[in-house]
């Protein structure tokens, strides 16, 4: 029996102007009425995802940056449910050798406090939709190397043509134990990925929601539309992703929206959700 709906934020819940429609929010709160949890898990950090938190009036924990940082309560009142930090020496080796690739690299230096990433500038890549998104949150700067404090920080990530962040990893794999790697995206020969610390993935932020709910994968319907949702795909009992999502993402679910994150995809899983539960 789905007992807890978990939802993505980009390309999922949101649609490509960073809004939550009225019709994936009141198919969220129809869900919540008939007594199903609904949390969110997204690779975004904190301060970039907790409004849409607040929004929906989430009171179960909730994962942001692909895992790193789970919290629970509003406002205030933020309990830390879970927190994992990518050490410093690891953070400036990958740095440096990103820097010799000539990637582009940004340094998320804080959970909680804006701006919270530091990198050299706006990219002129198929990412420049995300620059200009979050731009509220960075700083420019000519050494975001220097933001990595010795005590770790939440992540770096790296942007730039595919095939040489491949070989960064080939040539890094030695020097990357207790660094997570997760590949979030990747269109026209460039990838966005991301390195933590130590135990995280959405799979294991789940974890600790699932941990705090006293709730088995069973009970999991996840719905989301990109590579770092896949392992939490491989074990969610009823796996949904969007018809925006790429095929090889499709792949591993169960079932796959035929709207997508612009016209009301996570109404339409949400609908088929409780559709399976015998509750419509």
């Amino acid at each position: 029996m789905i007992r807890l709906i978990v939802i993505d934020l980009d390309g999922t819940l949101l649609d490509n102007e960073k809004k939550i429609s009225a019709e994936n929010e009141d198919a969220i709160r129809l869900a919540l009425d008939m007594g199903v949890a609904v949390s969110i898990s997204t690779g975004r950090s904190y301060v970039s995802g907790h409004e849409y938190v607040e929004q929906l009036g989430i009171d179960v924990p909730v994962s942001y940056q692909n895992g790193a940082l789970v919290t629970f309560g509003h406002g205030d009142k933020i309990e830390i449910i879970s927190k994992s930090l990518l050490e410093a020496s690891r953070a400036r080796l990958i740095y440096s050798r990103a820097m010799d690739k000539s990637l582009n690299i940004l340094v998320f230096y804080d959970f909680f406090r804006l701006p919270d990433i530091s990198t050299v500038g706006p990219s002129d890549s198929p990412y420049r939709e995300y620059y200009r998104h979050n731009k509220y949150r960075m700083i420019f700067e000519d050494d975001p190397q220097a933001r990595i404090s010795d005590e770790g920080i939440p992540e770096i990530a790296l942007e730039g043509k595919e095939n040489i962040i491949k070989e960064l990893l080939f040539e890094s794999n030695s020097h990357l134990d207790n660094v997570t790697v997760v590949k979030n995206d990747s269109v026209e020969g460039h990838a966005f990925y991301e390195f933590f610390g130590p135990g995280v993935g959405k799979e294991n932020g789940l974890e600790h929601i699932l941990d705090h709910l006293n709730l088995d994968w069973s009970s999991v319907a996840y719905i989301g539309d990109n590579f770092n949702d896949l392992e939490v795909l491989k074990k969610a009992e009823l796996p949904v992703v969007m018809a925006n999502g790429p095929d090889e993402v499709k792949r591993h679910a169960a079932l796959v929206t035929k709207r997508d994150n612009n016209n009301g995809g996570v109404s339409e899983a949400i609908d088929s959700i409780l559709k399976i539960r015998g509750e419509k």
